[in-house]
């Protein structure tokens, strides 16, 4: 099949939602699949077995602050109107969107001609004022976690598939502890080292582990691997609770060479005040032997097993926060065990190949044949 992946911010920003169309697209292109992803005119292809073609459009922070959705949906209507042809031009088989932002241009696509099949595979809760009206140019509705899946389905009244995200195993995996690499992270052979990866906003809510280490002890230490926003924010609130030594910043970090950055800690943290849909990036830890500790909310509790694999924290909850820190600070082996677990539990749920497989049994259960418009 010629399958295209439509997300204008694939190209340049290094989030879950972009990860899934380069991953579950290079996994299609494995399975012998002719896969593209349509991107907007910024960053570079992040590996050659998918193509990427790009187009222009009017960034979101560019547009009126009337509020995130409509500068969401303004960006990706200036990228729909300078991709629309060739979209139509490509003839695909099937096309994949992400977000609701992307139901016009399917509706629009749709009354022009294009017969491809479509996939809604949400992996949040974008919805707009009107999104409804186009709802009917999604022919199969998927989404990475039954809790988002069921959040779906009340806004739009259709049967949603669960179909998790996953991670590439032989690419994410335990690599050797390197002390050199750990004290340049500010960490010491003794201490635990915790580690987030993300964008850096505020509802990732990096600053409950924060307000939680000032009562830690010292051999507690932080590495924050992303970039984002609210960076200013976070590094004030570090010297602000005097961590300014025990919490680290690191930037962003190249996808590849995350396995071997996450190898050198002892503890993933994912304490998101805001719902994950999903969190690829907990699995990622997962696959290199990292125990969990995650806020209790959204997806995650499908992917966190509670005192198996890690934690499940109440959300913005510091004393939790604090509390479950302690335990794992003063039980090491512990930690180790929930870590074996948890990569074998990625290795078993969580894969890419698995991903695709499901997605290309939804797309062939149509016998290949290309959907009329609705």
């Amino acid at each position: 099949m010629k399958i295209c992946f439509y997300n204008v911010t694939a190209s340049f920003i290094p989030g879950g939602l972009e990860t899934y169309c380069w991953e579950a697209g290079r996994a299609l292109a494995r399975r012998g699949h002719d896969v593209s992803i349509f991107a907007g005119n910024r960053g570079q292809a992040w590996h050659s077995e998918v193509k990427l073609v790009q187009f222009p459009f009017r960034v979101e922070q560019d547009w009126p602050n009337f509020g995130v959705r409509f500068r969401r949906l303004m960006e990706r209507l200036s990228f729909a109107r300078h991709s629309l042809g060739a979209l139509l031009a490509a003839n695909f088989d099937a096309v994949i969107v992400n977000k609701p932002f992307d139901f016009p241009i399917l509706w629009q696509a749709q009354r022009r001609g294009m017969r491809a099949q479509t996939l809604f595979r949400s992996g949040g809760t974008d919805f707009f004022a009107g999104d409804r009206l186009f709802a009917g140019s999604v022919r199969h509705w998927a989404s990475s976690s039954g809790y988002n899946a069921r959040q779906v389905e009340i806004r739009y009244g259709r049967q949603v598939r669960v179909i998790h995200n996953g991670v590439d195993t032989q690419a994410f995996h335990p690599h050797p502890r390197d002390a050199a690499l750990r004290a340049t992270y500010g960490a010491g052979e003794n201490d635990c080292l915790l580690v987030s990866v993300g964008r850096l906003v505020g509802w990732k809510g990096l600053h409950v582990v924060m307000e939680a280490m000032t009562k830690l002890p010292e051999s507690a230490r932080y590495l924050i691997v992303g970039s984002g926003p609210q960076e200013a924010s976070f590094k004030a609130t570090v010297e602000r609770l005097g961590l300014t030594g025990r919490v680290r910043f690191a930037g962003r970090v190249a996808h590849d060479q995350l396995p071997k950055l996450l190898s050198q800690c002892d503890l993933f943290v994912q304490p998101s005040v805001g719902e994950e849909a999903f969190g690829i990036s907990v699995v990622e830890a997962m696959a290199c032997r990292l125990p969990v500790f995650a806020s209790n909310n959204g997806g995650l509790p499908e992917i966190v097993v509670q005192n198996e694999t890690g934690q499940l924290i109440a959300p913005g909850d510091v004393d939790a926060w604090r509390e479950a820190l302690a335990v794992g600070v003063r039980e090491p082996a512990r930690l180790k065990t929930w870590g074996e677990a948890g990569r074998q539990r990625a290795d078993c749920e969580f894969t890419w190949a698995a991903n695709a497989a499901k997605i290309e049994a939804i797309l062939s259960a149509q016998g290949n044949a290309k959907c009329a418009a609705s």
